[in-house]
Order: structure tokens, then C-alpha cells, then sequence
């Protein structure tokens, strides 16, 4: 049978049973895909692939063993922000949805046939096509947007490139950034210029609108860790930890533990 599951966000993240039935269907274009290569832009047709995928330690424990929907319990009352991705297992293949704001919708609602008005709960919105696609007896991975699985398979981020020397001046001279003590491009290590490729890409595909809700975003996760211009709009950055933590921010992986409510970071778990 074909299900679909959700996964929920940080170390004790769990996956559940939301529903029994197909949601994706296989896309007709997967037979030509393009080994990954960041400095490739896809045309609509094509998807990057990952092949051996299993044996990459960014591969999820979840997609290394057989998929027995009785071993997830049926999901009931769950925080909808504490949701990190839906995949649907259809008959082999695995179809991932990565959960973003986006795609949580509160508004008034009602199905054509059954006119009844709805504003009780959140919806979440399934894309026509999936973030990722993994085909088991292949043991491929497919995918067009890799900053879109990076939450998913931690670590995954290693394949993507650096930023250049002018892509970081570029960004460090974002309207939203303020550079102090000295503090310039040619201090920015590997793994920030990492983070800064990747954020590049994923603010690009922000409206000015979910911008504004990702500086607010992390303000309230980082008030001890950045300081903010209220005045100016901009973020003090002065050391590379600064410049890691809005980096972590742009790409959403702050979140509050349900029991505790505790700040954390995706990741890396540690406490902010």
C-alpha cells in the first residue's frame, strides 16, 4: 500500500502514519539526470541525482530499512510548526516534501461539495512536485533544489560549493548586514562560505514579505547571540559565530522544543 508519513523536528524528532493513498505522481523526465553540480543550473526537464545514496552518511536511518507502515504510530494532535517533512512511500519509491512556513496556510477554508466553513486548524499545501524522490531498488536520490533537503539530510550541505570571494563581498553588503570591528570578507572561513552559497540561493526565492518574517524570525532565536540595528535594519556582524548564526537563520533551522521549550539549533543540537 502506499502511505504517507511526516517527521517531526529535532533530536527525539519521530516519524508517523498521517494517511493511507498515493499523493505524488513519478515524474516522466528522471531518465536523464545530471550528477550533482552546484555550478549547474537545471533546465525544467532535469533533476540532479545522488547514486549509492544509502551508503552516504547523509542518508536518514529511515530510508535504510524496509518501510512497515505498522512500526509508525498514526499521528493525532501535533504542533504543526514542530513538523519537518512529509514523504510519501508509494510502492518502492519515496516522494519528500520539506515543511516550510510557506506551506502552512491559516486561513478560512471549505471543500466544493461539502460547504461548510473551516478555521479551526492550519492547512499544509502538497506541492505538484516533491523537494526529493528516492527510488529504492536504484538507491538513487533525485532532487532539483538542494538547500530544500539540507534539514532532511544533515550534512548533505558538504556537496554544495563555497561561496567566491566576490559572491561573499556580495552578500556581506546585503542591505539587512552591517559589518563592525574590522570584520570583512577575506575573514570568512570554508564552512561559512558554505552556508553563504546555500543562503544565497534560498533568499533569493524569498518575497520581500517572508524576508521581513525570516529577520523577525531570527531576532527573537538570536537576541543574545546578534545585535540589531532597529533603526538601520541591519544585523551587527563582527566575527565569523555572528556570521554562522544568521546564516543558520536565513536557513530556518532554529526551532523550540515542545516539552522544555527549549531553544535549539538543527544539526548540531546545541542549545542557543
Amino acid at each position: 500500500m502506499n502511505y504517507l508519513v511526516a517527521s517531526t523536528k529535532g533530536r527525539e524528532g519521530k516519524i508517523y502514519r498521517v494517511l493511507s493513498g498515493k499523493v505524488f505522481e513519478l515524474p516522466e523526465d528522471l531518465d536523464n539526470p545530471k550528477t550533482y553540480n552546484s555550478d549547474y543550473k537545471l533546465e525544467d526537464d532535469e533533476w540532479f541525482y545522488i547514486p549509492d545514496f544509502s551508503n552516504e552518511d547523509y542518508c536518514i536511518e529511515f530510508l535504510k530499512r524496509e518501510f512497515i507502515s505498522t512500526d509508525y504510530d498514526q499521528m493525532g494532535t501535533i504542533d504543526i510548526k514542530n513538523l519537518l517533512f512529509l514523504c510519501s512511500y508509494q510502492e518502492g519509491v519515496y516522494y519528500f516534501q520539506k515543511i516550510t512556513p510557506s506551506l502552512i496556510v491559516n486561513k478560512k477554508w471549505f471543500k466544493i461539495g461539502e460547504p461548510v466553513i473551516e478555521n479551526q486548524s492550519p492547512i499544509i499545501v502538497i506541492n505538484e512536485i516533491p523537494d526529493a524522490i528516492y527510488e529504492e531498488s536504484e538507491d538513487t536520490l533525485y532532487f532539483k533544489n538542494i538547500s530544500s533537503l539540507t534539514s532532511i539530510f544533515k550534512g548533505i550541505i558538504e556537496l554544495y560549493k563555497e561561496a567566491t570571494q566576490k559572491e561573499t563581498e556580495e552578500f556581506l553588503k546585503s542591505d539587512f548586514i552591517e559589518l563592525e570591528d574590522g570584520y570583512d570578507a577575506l575573514q570568512v572561513k570554508t564552512a561559512n562560505r558554505k552556508r553563504i552559497a546555500l543562503a544565497m540561493e534560498t533568499i533569493r526565492g524569498f518575497s520581500t514579505r517572508e524576508k521581513s518574517t525570516i529577520y523577525s524570525y531570527i531576532k527573537d532565536y538570536c537576541s543574545e547571540k546578534l545585535s540589531f540595528d532597529e533603526e538601520e535594519s541591519k544585523f551587527n556582524i563582527k566575527n565569523e559565530d555572528e556570521l554562522k548564526h544568521l546564516l543558520w537563520g536565513i536557513e530556518q533551522r532554529y526551532y523550540t522544543t515542545p516539552v522544555g521549550n527549549e531553544k535549539m539549533v538543527a544539526n548540531s543540537v546545541s542549545k542557543v
